[in-house]
């Protein structure tokens, strides 16, 4: 071939790209500026009536004003929010099929089984990270003592009597409890339900002794007096417990814990359609009524991170889970 020949080849070959990636982004645009045009749907992990329930769906009110398209919650309960990642990944990336995640979708359960039927770093991207609920630990009216030095007392008095209610194996309340039984030098019985709607139905009855669970559950019980609320796992105290001191005015220095709600997706879900969403999204978050009605005003905090803000924070919660659940020594599988 001649030098022209070469030339006018490599002017082709270009030409042909050129227009190839115009036509990739103005397809990719044309998707994006369209979406939704059926729709959504957003997997909850837990049954219906708990936090991130409740939660989801005022999301999916406000979302299905806004894009004029339905947003229907689905909840598939189970195997620590396992069961609702492998259905969330099964849809699909094409942005239809959405999950509101905790830690244990793609933090903790890396490190709690020996194999997951997912890779939660690979196979999810993360949307936006919603909000947060600073653990509480109450107890029931089984329970007579009124302090966590009381309970503490109790639980070595009858060592793995003392029962503690989780909403499951491997849950942020599992962890929780098991750091703060190892930090008090305690051994207590743990009892696994399906959500929190069932914790606070057995703290009620008798069926466990105390909890960790989010703040927002806790509040019309604690304010009515059903349950105590003896520490709040936080730095200093929340506005909405403010008669709550923390494990460390307690004495228990550094015991703090969170629980958080982010949107995933699966990761092949185009970059622009997970962009358009966390946008929407943070739009809706941040309106007053919404912020009263589904996250200040019930107890949460608002952290309305975007995709970027959102992946750096699951770097350093994935870190703090290795670390946290070697030391802790809690294993599934």
């Amino acid at each position: 071939m001649s030098r022209i020949s070469q030339i006018f080849s490599k002017l082709a070959l270009g030409s042909v790209c050129a227009v190839a990636t115009l036509f990739g982004a103005s397809v990719l645009a044309q998707s994006t500026s369209s979406y939704p045009n059926k729709p959504v749907k957003i997997i909850v992990p837990f049954p219906p009536g708990g936090l991130a329930d409740n939660l989801a769906r005022g999301l999916s009110q406000e979302l299905s004003r806004d894009w004029g398209q339905q947003v229907v919650v689905e909840n598939r309960a189970g195997a620590n929010t396992i069961i609702a990642a492998q259905a969330t990944l099964a849809a699909g990336g094409d942005g239809y099929t959405l999950m509101l995640a905790n830690d244990p979708t793609v933090s903790s359960n890396q490190y709690l089984y020996n194999k997951l039927p997912y890779d939660p770093v690979k196979d999810f991207v993360p949307v936006i990270n919603v909000a947060e609920t600073l653990e509480v630990l109450v107890v029931g009216p089984a329970f007579k003592g009124s302090t966590l030095n009381d309970l503490i007392a109790a639980a070595k008095a009858k060592p793995d009597e003392v029962a503690y209610g989780t909403y499951g194996l491997g849950s942020k309340a599992h962890i929780d409890a098991e750091a703060f039984s190892k930090l008090a030098g305690i051994k207590t019985l743990h009892v696994p339900y399906k959500g929190v709607a069932d914790v606070m139905p057995a703290l009620l009855s008798g069926q466990v002794q105390f909890a960790f669970t989010g703040v927002p559950p806790a509040i019309p019980l604690v304010r009515s007096g059903a349950l105590r609320a003896i520490a709040i796992a936080s730095p200093k105290r929340t506005a909405s417990l403010p008669e709550v001191p923390t494990f460390s005015e307690l004495g228990m220095q550094g015991f703090n814990a969170s629980a958080w709600f982010g949107l995933i997706a699966p990761a092949a879900t185009p970059r622009a359609v997970v962009e358009k969403i966390a946008a929407d999204v943070s739009k809706i978050i941040v309106r007053s009524e919404f912020q009263q009605k589904y996250i200040s005003g019930v107890g949460l905090e608002l952290l309305n991170q975007g995709p970027a803000q959102y992946a750096d924070f699951l770097r350093k919660d994935r870190a703090t889970y290795a670390t946290h659940i070697k030391e802790l020594n809690v294993k599934l599988d």
